[in-house]
């Protein structure tokens, strides 16, 4: 079973979660609704995708996002996908389609993101969109189809269907960042090819967000070994100078498999040995959560024209302090992949040659 990780936090405030029925065409759909305590008025929302066969329950549990939720005044909503699936990009062959028939989950999300609006919980500058396998597929599909709604995504454990290349265009640069294992058993790091379709490599899917965002290039940097012996490492590669300020990060899991890092405890619902190794060198909520916390969907206010600023768009924060050692990486184009089984100092270059 999936370890069970505790760090010592300090006792947070939980959130209070309730469940919730919403009606989209003739689907009744339902979600939990995870808010604040003693908080009001708009508040930032991430919506939050499990993996297919997975309850927006057991994933709330299991993804481990609540604890920054909490500390961060966060609201945060998870759907349910009906038979557990979502409606991703994929070729339906690729999901099983015939067997399991997802809902109509595009009107579902945008409706859900405008009700929260509606009712004065979510900002509608702030909503952001996260998912896992299944659900980080659904994310790409927003983030193709719908950049308008959402401020910034996030993708675990999935890549970029190759039937996309050519369709994804989205209407605004788009914030995006990808979380990996190297060693996962179910979404191949290098991607995969059937006869039914096939999906990119973890690195050509974050480039191909970069090369829609107009980025420059890729800069590689080492995060610290904080679980010495979980056997994983964790490098982030940034694609910046992107339009509007937009950026892209690739998070790579060196032995990860198919899990989410976690920092805080987590259920342990899933087969680690199926699922293969999860890090504990990085919690995936706070990073998100840092990632997302830079980007909104509002105008920069008026202000004094400073040197060197970049026009408006997209509004960043102030940027981080740097906490990583630099490490070498590569880039490459965005081929169709072969066939496959089943910041504390400056960051390095990746120099030219073979893709990771």
């Amino acid at each position: 079973m999936v370890l069970l990780v505790v760090w010592g936090l300090p006792a947070v405030a939980q959130n209070a979660v309730r469940e919730r029925t919403m009606q989209v065409g003739d689907e009744a759909r339902t979600y939990l609704l995870s808010q604040p305590a003693g908080v009001s008025g708009p508040r930032p929302t991430i919506i939050a995708l499990h993996g297919a066969a997975q309850t927006s329950q057991s994933f709330k549990g299991y993804f481990g996002l609540e604890p920054t939720a909490a500390r961060e005044g966060l609201v945060v909503a998870y759907p349910q996908g009906l038979g557990r699936v979502w409606d991703d990009s994929r070729p339906a062959a690729m999901r099983l389609k015939a067997a399991l028939r997802p809902g109509e989950d595009v009107p579902f999300l945008l409706m859900l993101a405008q009700s929260l609006v509606a009712e004065g919980i979510a900002d509608p500058n702030r909503i952001y969109l996260v998912g896992i396998s299944n659900g980080g597929f659904m994310v790409e599909r927003m983030a193709c189809e719908h950049a308008e709604t959402f401020a910034a995504y996030a993708v675990i454990m999935a890549t970029a269907p190759a039937n996309v290349r050519e369709s994804c265009r989205p209407a605004r640069p788009v914030p995006i960042m990808f979380i990996h294992g190297t060693a996962d058993p179910v979404i191949a790091w290098d991607g995969f090819w059937t006869p039914l379709g096939a999906t990119l490599s973890a690195p050509d899917s974050a480039a191909l967000f970069a090369k829609a965002n107009g980025c420059g290039d890729a800069q590689v940097t080492q995060l610290p070994d904080l679980a010495p012996f979980d056997g994983t490492r964790i490098s982030v590669r940034r694609w910046e100078g992107c339009r509007d300020n937009a950026e892209v990060a690739l998070y790579r899991v060196e032995h990860g498999g198919h899990q989410p890092p976690a920092r805080v405890e987590t259920t342990g619902e899933l087969a680690q040995p199926f699922l293969g190794l999860r890090s504990q060198d990085m919690d995936s909520g706070t990073e998100i959560w840092a990632f997302f916390s830079r980007f909104s969907l509002a105008p920069p206010p008026p202000s004094p024209p400073v040197a060197g600023a970049a026009p408006g768009g997209l509004v960043p924060a102030p940027a981080a302090p740097a906490r990583a050692v630099p490490a070498a990486g590569s880039g490459r184009n965005i081929p169709l992949p072969m066939p496959a089984p089943a910041r504390n100092s400056q960051a390095g270059k990746p120099p030219a040659g073979p893709g990771q």
